[in-house]
């Protein structure tokens, strides 16, 4: 199992002092063995939601709209010049909120300034408040979040980039440099509705997943494996993480054997949502790397 961390870029711990706590929570994490450090998004929070948060029992969206939340590309390329090893990922950035092209160029330089360490968690979003805010459709979510997918890898692989879709059209670019990574960062999907495993098993090279308990996780897994079946996907090719919630990180650890049994390999955790001072945080994060060996 590798683990990673979020970065305290969303809540109290964004306030004050955010860069340095961002960095030493970034070189925390690679001091003491984690895989990744990832980073949320939201561009804004209105102040008044009436869409369904799908990961609370309540449907209520528990962050606090006073609080601040940093742009996560820009965090993980700051995140970059300050560690080495670490790797850089986004859980997960809402790909209908930004123009694909600019996305694909953000992404590509941060993997060549981290020297190839950029993983792309990417999902639809939820918000439709959100949506409206930046003047993008919501209904056209999904459609539009698999063609900006397929721009990406376009921009990224082809010697002589073009694209015709319904939402972005463009004639032959350059867009260099490319990602180090090849043929392009890694792309997770988030969710769990039949369109997000759906998206998984068409060009998904990760699952991020986020879970209350294994139950649940076994409970999605299943119609994962259903359609990667039908489709003729070989579920071994799909890195199946895992985002647990609800749990405090060491009441998780005992979750985490079962986890590896249903074919998890990737598990990241929030560690600020449970600490009230940067001190705190460093020392579950600590806590945590000894109980599952990493140090």
């Amino acid at each position: 199992m590798q683990y990673g961390a979020f970065l305290p870029h969303i809540g109290p711990l964004a306030r004050g002092d955010v860069m340095t706590n961002i960095r030493m929570t970034a070189q925390a994490a690679e001091a003491l063995g984690f895989d990744s450090v990832w980073a949320a998004d939201h561009v804004v929070i209105p102040r008044q939601i009436n869409s369904r948060y799908p990961y609370t029992a309540t449907g209520a969206f528990p962050m606090d709209p006073a609080e601040p939340l940093l742009e996560p590309l820009s965090v993980l390329s700051f995140v970059a010049a300050c560690t080495t090893k670490v790797r850089l990922g986004t859980a997960v950035l809402v790909l209908p909120h930004r123009n694909a092209v600019v996305t694909a160029k953000t992404v590509a330089t941060i993997d060549v300034l981290s020297r190839g360490r950029v993983i792309l968690g990417v999902g639809v979003g939820w918000m439709e408040e959100e949506f409206n805010a930046l003047n993008a459709s919501f209904a056209q979510r999904g459609p539009v979040s698999d063609e900006a997918v397929a721009v990406m890898k376009e921009l990224w692989t082809s010697e002589h980039p073009h694209f015709e879709g319904k939402f972005h059209r463009f004639p032959e670019v350059a867009c260099e440099p490319r990602p180090v990574q090849k043929p392009h960062p890694p792309i997770w999907i988030g969710g769990h509705t039949g369109p997000a495993l759906r998206r998984i098993v068409e060009y998904g090279d990760g699952w991020a997943a986020v879970v209350t308990s294994p139950q649940e996780f076994a409970e999605r897994l299943d119609k994962l494996k259903t359609k990667a079946a039908k489709a003729g996907r070989d579920l071994s090719t799909i890195t199946l993480c895992v985002s647990p919630r609800g749990k405090r990180p060491e009441a998780m650890i005992e979750d985490i054997p079962r986890y590896q049994e249903l074919g998890a390999t990737y598990l990241y955790l929030a560690f600020f949502n449970f600490a009230r001072s940067y001190s705190e945080m460093a020392n579950m994060m600590e806590q945590f790397a000894r109980d599952v060996k990493l140090i």
